[in-house]
C-alpha cells in the first residue's frame, strides 16, 4: 500500500510527464533535413613546409602552405595558400601559387585552385615566364602540369592565351594548347629591343 506522500509524488511525476508529452506534440516539426556534422580532418598542420631532395641532397621540390588539413580515408589534403617551388639544375626555379589547393594520391598531384600563378624569372639562358589560370594540376615527379581552364602566358612582352594547357616543364620544356590559341609577339626595334605596339 502506498503512503500518501508516495501517491502524491507519483501523481506529480505523471502530470509532469503528460505535460512534457503534450508540449512536444504541439510543437511544429523542424523544416528541412536534420543538420549533419561536417567532416573533420584527421590532423591539421599550420605553416606546413615539405622539401624533397635529389640524390646529392640538393632541394628538388618544395611545397609550403599556410595550413594543411589531412583526410586519411579520402587520401587527400586541403591546402590554404599553397606555394610549390620546382628547382632546376641550372637557372631559376619555377614558382607556383594559388589561393587554395589539394594534395592528392599520396602527394603525386598538387591541384592549384583559384588565382593560379606560375612564375619563372629570366636569366641569360632562359626568358622569364608568367602563367595565369584558375585551376591547374601539377605532377611534380613527372615534371608535368595540365589544366582545362583559360590560360594566359606572358614572356617578356610576348603573350599567349588559350583554353587549356599541357605543360612539360623539364628542360627542354614544351607545351600543348588544345583548340584556338591567340599569340601576340612584341615587335623589336632595330637594336633588338621590343617597342610599344597594339595587337
Amino acid at each position: 500500500m502506498w503512503t500518501l506522500r508516495q501517491t502524491f509524488l507519483a501523481g506529480a511525476f505523471a502530470a509532469l510527464g503528460g505535460g512534457a508529452w503534450w508540449i512536444l506534440q504541439s510543437r511544429p516539426a523542424p523544416e528541412g533535413p536534420p543538420l549533419q556534422r561536417g567532416r573533420l580532418p584527421d590532423y591539421v598542420v599550420s605553416r606546413f613546409v615539405a622539401v624533397e631532395t635529389d640524390d646529392a641532397g640538393r632541394p628538388s621540390r618544395r611545397l609550403a602552405a599556410d595550413q594543411l588539413r589531412q583526410f586519411v580515408e579520402e587520401d587527400l589534403a586541403e591546402l590554404d595558400a599553397p606555394r610549390l617551388t620546382v628547382f632546376e639544375a641550372e637557372g631559376p626555379p619555377w614558382e607556383a601559387q594559388s589561393r587554395s589547393g589539394l594534395l592528392l594520391k599520396g602527394g603525386e598531384e598538387v591541384r592549384l585552385i583559384e588565382a593560379v600563378q606560375i612564375l619563372r624569372a629570366g636569366s641569360e639562358s632562359v626568358r622569364s615566364v608568367r602563367l595565369e589560370t584558375s585551376e591547374l594540376g601539377v605532377w611534380p615527379k613527372r615534371e608535368y602540369a595540365q589544366g582545362d581552364r583559360p590560360v594566359r602566358i606572358e614572356s617578356d612582352r610576348d603573350r599567349l592565351t588559350a583554353n587549356g594547357i599541357s605543360l612539360w616543364y623539364a628542360e627542354p620544356g614544351r607545351a600543348h594548347f588544345p583548340g584556338r590559341v591567340h599569340i601576340y609577339l612584341a615587335p623589336a626595334t632595330a637594336g633588338g629591343q621590343p617597342q610599344e605596339s597594339n595587337p
